[in-house]
């Protein structure tokens, strides 16, 4: 936990403000959803749109309480509460992020809607949840650590509850990246092909209802 601590700081906590000049200004770190090609229509809509589609697939309603397993920056946590009535409870390791979002929880008004916590994913004790998503985590905990990630996952949903995971992944050689990017810029990182991805989940417990490709939508968020 210690090693995963520390390689999630040496990527997330450099400063919410350099991550402000690359990121729309929901503050969503992971790949957007691209409904439109009109004129005028760019990533924070396609971020929206992709928040819209995350809470749709885990069938939130109002008075759930959903689970945000590695929350970045609270795009997700914030939009649950504020537009689908849940409480959230995310989950980050990033002091840096936390700040951000409890800043952003008392500007909208959250307050006792959603809890941040620095917290480890296989340290939450206060769950089952109606509802979990995790957006593009689950490359950071390892391929060792993975069958403990989708068994948390698992552990903390209620019976009949919806997962949703977002992941990146990773056909043949370096599953990290590459060397530059698992020395400097997220050590420890592991994306695997999506058939392996299933497999771990449904070693897990789970049911697979559906997977969802998303590569050229990653394209146009990263031109963006």
């Amino acid at each position: 936990m210690l090693r995963d601590r520390a390689a999630i700081s040496h990527h997330y906590d450099l400063s919410n403000d350099f991550y402000a000049l690359i990121l729309d200004p929901q503050m969503a770190y992971s790949s957007g959803y691209w409904t439109e090609s009109a004129p005028g229509y760019g990533l924070q809509d396609a971020q929206r749109d992709k928040l819209d589609l995350v809470c749709g697939k885990i069938g939130l309603a109002p008075g759930m309480r959903m689970l945000d397993v590695g929350c970045g920056w609270g795009s997700l946590s914030l939009h649950a509460a504020q537009y689908y009535g849940v409480d959230v409870v995310g989950v980050t390791l990033s002091v840096e992020q936390k700040a951000f979002i409890d800043a952003r929880v008392k500007e909208r008004g959250l307050e006792g809607r959603v809890e941040i916590r620095v917290q480890d994913y296989r340290e939450i004790p206060d769950g089952p949840f109606d509802a979990v998503a995790s957006l593009e985590m689950g490359e950071h905990v390892g391929q060792r650590n993975y069958p403990i990630y989708t068994a948390a996952l698992f552990g903390n949903v209620n019976p009949g509850g919806r997962v949703l995971v977002q992941q990146m992944s990773r056909q043949g050689k370096h599953p990290g990246g590459g060397p530059f990017i698992e020395s400097f810029i997220a050590p420890d990182m592991h994306m695997r092909p999506v058939g392996e991805t299933l497999g771990f989940l449904e070693d897990a417990g789970f049911e697979i209802e559906g997977v969802q490709g998303m590569r050229r939508h990653y394209v146009r968020t990263l031109e963006a």
